[in-house]
């Protein structure tokens, strides 16, 4: 079978090959056919959407990887807002905003006030007496610092280990011990950079949006009636031949400042050359591909980004074996309350729908950064380590109707310290290697809300 090969182009036209129809590739590949830009996405399993995967069974419905998307700004709200399956997408429930931090054993409402935030009994007055000193500590002029001890510096101990560790876990499954204040949080770190002070620097950025007139986005939890997958899917459907599955490029050679790329796939071969490629692919997956010495060599040299392994158990109970009133998001559980689990999430509380009535189910988190094997242990052990958990936790008396197991053995990668050793190479690459772009989870956040937003950005840069 001869190659599809696509018309020839005028030499300034763009023509994009992107390699992998995640989330981050497939908003890339919409934005740019909205652009008028030609574009071609080579996936190479059956299905899009990467890591986005919903499962269904005996009537719940379960998130393999990600569980929802926060929507946190104004145009990646207005991109979802635009699609086909925007119909199709569903607001979190208000008891949604409740979230859970387990202290001593039990799980309890964090503060969602300055009010509760006084009256609070995660922080005892002495945590909460040590925070005022904040405005008053300088910077510690290093240029990084572990998440753990920026935190304690600044807040205290107790803040470090039952506040923003517990969010190292949430985002990255990571170890606040090892993650990099100044690339997994940015935002906090430039408080302290550009203010001297998180304190500080928190009222002097909202008194100044609010003299330039600014109304801060606020952030939305979403998911689609079917599942998140709706929106890959979705998303790959209207994109249409665009998305090439099941596709293996077999030579991608560098022609002048143009790449020529052969490929084979579920619809047969093809055959062009284009302007630009962009990997979306794991940086690890990279030194696979059918590539010149020269840009494997550049591929290699790149410094090796750690990722956290995590397991999530879909599991449903009986209601009436509850001894939680689930009226919330679901549970942290910080490290220094040394259980085995990093968390749950309250499926059938989050969203409508995702459980027949008698049932309530979670996804339960185990592994991560600060516990790797557990997340290799088998099916037995694992399931020995949920019901010790929920029981004591939750107040769970019974064994669960059902339990379904997902691996991720390269979750999340992990900003730990010297990450920007990391971010200066790859920008290395991009620039000894005209028309090569990198877009993932890899640099600028791994939320989902994330890398649409960057994908929307180098649409711009690509369309100028």
């Amino acid at each position: 079978m001869n190659p599809t090969t696509h018309p020839a182009e005028p030499p300034n036209k763009r023509s994009v090959l992107i390699l992998g129809a995640g989330i981050g590739g497939l908003a890339l590949a919409h934005a740019l056919k909205a652009r008028g830009i030609h574009c071609v996405v080579l996936e190479p399993a059956r299905e899009p959407g990467g890591v986005i995967r919903t499962d269904r069974v005996g009537g719940c419905l379960f998130e393999k990887g990600p569980t929802s998307l926060q929507i946190k700004s104004q145009r990646v709200d207005g991109f979802l807002r635009g699609l086909a399956c925007a119909g199709r997408m569903q607001e979190a429930n208000s008891a949604a905003n409740k979230r859970y931090i387990v202290k001593d054993g039990h799980p309890v409402a964090l503060p969602m006030s300055l009010a509760g935030g006084l009256m609070t009994s995660v922080y005892s007055l002495r945590d909460k007496l040590r925070l005022l000193r904040e405005p008053f500590i300088k910077p510690s002029g290093k240029r990084d610092e572990s998440l753990g001890s920026f935190a304690t510096r600044r807040m205290g101990r107790a803040f470090c280990d039952y506040g923003v560790s517990v969010l190292a876990s949430g985002i990255y499954a990571g170890d606040p011990d090892k993650l990099s204040v100044r690339h997994a949080f940015p935002k906090v770190w430039n408080l302290e950079a550009n203010y001297g002070s998180l304190i500080r620097g928190a009222l002097k950025l909202r008194r100044e949006r609010k003299r330039r007139g600014e109304i801060p986005f606020k952030a939305r939890l979403v998911s689609y009636a079917a599942g998140l997958e709706t929106l890959p899917l979705g998303l790959a459907d209207e994109l249409g031949d665009t998305v090439r599955l099941r596709a293996l490029p077999l030579r991608i050679r560098q022609v002048g400042r143009r790449w020529n790329v052969t490929w084979t796939s579920v619809d047969g071969p093809g055959e062009h050359t284009f302007t630009e490629i962009v990997a979306t692919l794991p940086v690890h997956d990279w030194t696979a591909l059918p590539v010149d010495d020269k840009v494997r060599d550049l591929f290699h040299s790149l410094p090796t980004v750690p990722y956290a392994p995590l397991t999530v158990l879909g599991v449903a109970y009986k209601k009436e074996a509850v001894g939680h009133p689930l009226d919330g998001f679901g549970m942290l559980v910080p490290l220094v309350e040394k259980r085995r689990i990093l968390g749950a999430i309250f499926n059938s509380t989050l969203f409508p729908g995702r459980a027949p009535a008698d049932l309530a189910t979670f996804n339960v988190f185990i592994g991560g950064a600060t516990m790797p094997r557990l997340a290799t242990q088998p099916d037995y052990a694992l399931h020995e380590i949920l019901h010790h958990e929920l029981s004591a936790l939750l107040g769970i008396t019974e064994m669960p109707a059902l339990i379904r197991r997902y691996d991720w053995p390269k979750a999340i990668p992990q900003y730990n310290i010297g990450h920007d050793f990391f971010l200066d190479a790859l920008q290395r690459v991009e620039n000894e290697l005209p028309g090569f772009h990198a877009l993932g989870n890899f640099r600028g956040g791994p939320g989902l809300s994330d890398r649409i937003e960057r994908a929307l950005e180098l649409a711009d840069r690509l369309e100028d």
